[in-house]
């Protein structure tokens, strides 16, 4: 099948679309086992935090470190945590 001239990423959920449909259309049991191209796979070292909340002395840590003058981005690479929630904790103490 063509692309049709359509961006990269709107292709690429076309064919999972069409791919879901497909299965559906076999039924979930008929289901070829083993075809899992382009599937993705289980992630065992995900690169991201997960979206555990921070404990009240890491709070504290982010708040004492930033109004001592260090910088949003600076503690936010400490902590491993996106700026934004930096900023978020320590909005009150400009």
């Amino acid at each position: 099948m063509d692309a049709g001239g359509l961006k990269p990423n709107t292709w690429q959920k076309f064919e999972r679309l069409s791919s879901a449909w497909n299965r559906a259309k076999l039924g979930f049991e008929d289901a070829p086992h083993g075809d899992t191209e382009g599937e993705p796979g289980v992630v065992a070292n995900p690169r991201r935090r997960a979206r555990t909340p921070l404990t009240e002395s890491q709070v504290d840590a982010i708040r004492t470190a930033r109004a001592n003058g260090e910088s949003v981005v600076s503690i936010s690479r400490q902590f491993g945590v996106h700026r934004m929630t930096v900023w978020t904790h320590t909005k009150d103490l400009l």
